[in-house]
C-alpha cells in the first residue's frame, strides 16, 4: 500500500484574484437551485393580498399550501409569475386563480369569480387590479432575490459563514 500526500494552496475567497473569484461564484451559481425562493414568493403574495384587502380560503398546510406560485425568473420570452389560490375579499366574493396554458406569467391563468350567494361575477377588475398588478411586483421581488442571490458580495457571506477554501483559480476545495 501506498499513501501519497500532496499539498495544496488554499485560498479564502478575498485572498482570489478577480478572475478567481469570478469562477468560484459562477461555479457555485450554475448549481445553486434557490431553495428559499418559492416560500419568499408564495409569503410575498400572501403581504400584497393582504394589502389589498383579500384573504385565501382554506386551510394551509406544508403539503397543501393555499397559495400556490408557478414562475420562470430567467430573463426570457414568456417568463413572469402567476399564482394558484382561491381568495375571498370582505363583501364575500371569491375569485378561484387557476394556471392555463404552457408559461408562468401573469396572463397565464384562467380566474372565475363567485359571490357570496353561488353566482358568478365578472373577474376583471379583480384581475386588472388586483391579481395583474401583484403578479409583477412579486415577479420583480424575485428577480430581485435572484439578483441578490447570485451576487457577489452574497457569495462572499456564504463562502465566510462556511468556511469555504478555494484553489489559486478559483476551484473550490473541500478538505
Amino acid at each position: 500500500m501506498k499513501t501519497i500526500t500532496k499539498k495544496y494552496k488554499v485560498f479564502t475567497f478575498d485572498e482570489l484574484s478577480q478572475e478567481a473569484k469570478d469562477r468560484a461564484r459562477e461555479d457555485y451559481n450554475a448549481n445553486i437551485d434557490y431553495p428559499f425562493l418559492t416560500d419568499d414568493l408564495r409569503e410575498y403574495i400572501h403581504e400584497e393580498l393582504e394589502e389589498a384587502g383579500y384573504k385565501e380560503v382554506g386551510i394551509a398546510t406544508s403539503n397543501n399550501p393555499t397559495i400556490v406560485p408557478y414562475y420562470s425568473l430567467g430573463y426570457c420570452q414568456g417568463d413572469g409569475l402567476m399564482f394558484e389560490a382561491t381568495v375571498e375579499d370582505k363583501k364575500g366574493n371569491q375569485y378561484t386563480i387557476k394556471h392555463s396554458g404552457h408559461y408562468y406569467h401573469e396572463s397565464s391563468t384562467i380566474i372565475e369569480g363567485i359571490d357570496k350567494n353561488g353566482n358568478d361575477i365578472d373577474t376583471e377588475n379583480f384581475e386588472n387590479n388586483v391579481y395583474i398588478p401583484i403578479c409583477l411586483s412579486v415577479r420583480d421581488r424575485g428577480y430581485n432575490e435572484i439578483e441578490w442571490m447570485d451576487s457577489e458580495e452574497n457569495f462572499r457571506e456564504t463562502c465566510e459563514a462556511n468556511e469555504y477554501h478555494f484553489l489559486e483559480d478559483g476551484t473550490m476545495f473541500n478538505y
